[in-house]
């Protein structure tokens, strides 16, 4: 074999079994040479390169035992013109992460002599060279890692021309799908002092694959490193904070400490991403409009709870922050730094009303500040109030229009919800509601038939409120036999004759109705009655009997007569008649037309009252 040549063989042991292979080499001088040993699918692939001229013994062990009796043989000759080979190929100039790279190599001009070919480069690959038998060898070598390689080829312990060769191994992927976005990464507007950040989007690598168009891409994102090196103005280099996030992206934050252009190399897989190594021009001061403020304590507040908000400061420069909330109450206010340009604020307001929350850096405004906030209580159905005839039981009627009231001023704002059904089927119609403003309702609502078991949900954000659901059984629309007649007027004692009497008709338990009441004396003619709404379900109704005698009250309810009606009532003579007398008036002759005057002088006939009647000669 020529001197400084690769050589190499094969020791077939696949149908021997599994068992520990070694090799050992054995220089003329001695010296144990170095071999590197391939496992193959059918045994074992040795390759060493002799680099001194002689007999070399070749041992070979498998399983501790050596193959054969005797060490093997060779002889190594005098080499070649290193100048004269010439290599080729694809794989001198770069290739794909696990596959393999190949190129050729040409000695048929340069005589004898030993090939060496090695790969340097961020990992470790194996080489594989087949002798063509012309002269030429084809290698190639297995790279697992995407970056820089460089292959050196040497014959006689001499670099051939070109050698080392260089070869930039990238992933099966498109680098152009890398999206760089964000503050940090821009030209101008990054703050000394100030922390600041930019995305690295490596999603688009995902999508190809998802589209079969790599295979080296893992768990949805790109399974290579994004390394940052960030490089100051004066040389050194500033410290950057990588944070994978979960979709894809990647999140890198830093804080610049040198005014001046600074340097950001980024790459992905020891490849720099597109626009890579990007510039940034770093100054001195401020910009509150790159500040921005977030979170549902600006969109809406609520009473004695606590309110959150963030605002974000990063790459705005240095200033200081300023906060307060202006309203109907003072409002206890706390901030937390979050140590990442960011801080957490937390406000209590104790009224509802109108607020603004003002947000400054360096003394001015960020945008949107001064947020209109509007303060409310906090929704909770519990404090929420319903009462009515709508929904007590005993007042719920067939056919009659009933309103019950909805009180949510206690409550925060949220959506009322009136659901009434029944047994039978929904209500003829659904309910009328009428919101007054205030935070208050009226629900107005006509029942299903008398008889049929009602239910009605109320809610509010979707919670149900104090007593609901309500139950009910619908009445007739009117039952006269449930008024209640009382009071003198109608008692079975007797009344006094001549003197006012009373009587209490209670229609609360009857329905809706007309009330209607009639007195008829002993003689037959209707007394006038005076009949007062009490406008309570209540009506008071009087008259004077005004005779000695029986009379007959009648209390009709929609044209029914109530219960125990018509009332007998007898009324007694009260007081001494015959103590009254007429002092004057008795006038034997009388003029059509003209008044007369008649009076009595009742001061001696005790309790009693002056009825007179005065009737015709006809009657």
């Amino acid at each position: 074999a020529p001197i400084n040549s690769l050589q190499q063989f094969r020791v077939i042991t696949q149908d021997a079994g599994r068992a520990d292979f070694a090799v050992s080499i054995t220089s003329p001088s001695g010296m144990r040479v170095r071999a590197h040993v391939v496992p193959t699918h059918e045994g074992y692939l040795v390759n060493f390169t002799p680099t001194e001229l002689g007999e070399y013994l070749l041992s070979i062990q498998f399983g501790g035992q050596p193959i054969s009796s005797a060490p093997y043989r060779f002889t190594c000759t005098p080499g070649g013109d290193a100048s004269a080979v010439r290599a080729w190929g694809p794989g001198l100039e770069g290739g794909i992460v696990c596959r393999p790279a190949e190129f050729v190599i040409d000695t048929r001009e340069a005589g004898q002599g030993g090939l060496g070919v090695t790969v340097e480069g961020p990992c470790e690959a194996a080489i594989n060279c087949r002798d063509n038998g012309d002269g030429t060898c084809a290698v190639a070598y297995l790279p697992t890692e995407a970056g820089h390689y460089s292959i050196n080829i040497t014959f006689n312990e001499r670099h051939i021309h070109g050698s080392p060769f260089h070869a930039l191994i990238t992933h099966d992927q498109d680098l152009k799908q890398i999206r760089v976005t964000g503050n940090g990464i821009q030209p101008h507007g990054v703050f000394v002092n100030s922390l600041t950040d930019f995305v690295v989007d490596t999603r688009a690598l995902a999508n190809l694959k998802k589209e079969g168009k790599t295979n080296d891409i893992k768990d949805g994102k790109g399974d290579g490193k994004v390394v940052c090196v960030i490089t100051n103005p004066s040389g050194t280099r500033t410290d950057s904070f990588l944070k994978p996030l979960t979709d894809g992206t990647y999140k890198i934050s830093y804080t610049p400490f040198e005014e001046g252009r600074h340097t950001i190399d980024l790459l992905y897989d020891g490849v720099p991403v597109p626009g890579s190594p990007f510039t940034v021009n770093v100054r001195r001061g401020c910009d509150p409009n790159k500040c921005y403020a977030y979170g549902p304590g600006l969109d809406h507040g609520y009473v004695n709870e606590v309110n959150t908000f963030t605002v974000e400061t990063k790459g705005a420069g240095t200033g200081g922050l300023g906060l307060s909330v202006e309203g109907p109450s003072e409002a206890k206010m706390t901030c937390k730094d979050n140590r990442d340009g960011s801080c957490t604020v937390d406000y209590v307001p104790l009224e509802p009303g109108d607020y603004d929350v003002v947000i400054k850096f360096a003394d001015q405004n960020i945008p949107g500040s001064p947020f209109k906030v509007v303060v409310d209580h906090s929704v909770d159905a519990s404090q929420v109030a319903v009462w009515g005839s709508g929904l007590e039981p005993g007042k719920v009627r067939a056919g009659v229009p009933l309103t019950f009231h909805v009180d949510g001023s206690r409550s925060g704002k949220a959506p009322l919800g009136v659901d009434i059904k029944t047994d039978k089927g929904p209500i003829p119609k659904n309910p009328e509601i009428r919101d007054n403003g205030d935070g208050t309702y009226d629900v107005t609502y006509v029942p299903h038939a008398e008889g049929t078991m009602q239910t009605a949900n109320i809610t509010w954000g979707g919670k149900h409120v104090p007593g609901s659901p309500f139950r009910t059984r619908v009445k007739p629309s009117v039952e006269p036999n449930k008024v209640k007649v009382s009071g003198s007027g109608v008692s079975s004692k007797g009344i006094p004759a001549s003197l006012p009497t009373e009587l209490l008709i209670d229609t609360n338990d009857a329905g809706i109705g007309d009330l209607q009441v009639a007195v008829t004396g002993p003689d037959g003619h209707p007394r006038k009655v005076k009949l007062v709404d009490n406008r309570d379900g209540t009506y008071s109704a009087s008259y004077v009997p005004d005779d000695c005698g029986k009379y007959k009250v009648s209390v009709k309810y929609a044209d029914q007569e109530v219960g125990h009606s018509p009332f007998p009532v007898q009324a007694f003579a009260t007081g001494k008649a015959d103590e009254c007398k007429i002092t004057e008036g008795i006038n034997h002759s009388l003029t059509i037309g003209e008044e007369y005057c008649i009076t009595v002088n009742a001061k001696n006939a005790g309790n009693g009252a002056v009825t007179c009647r005065i009737r015709s000669t006809s009657g």
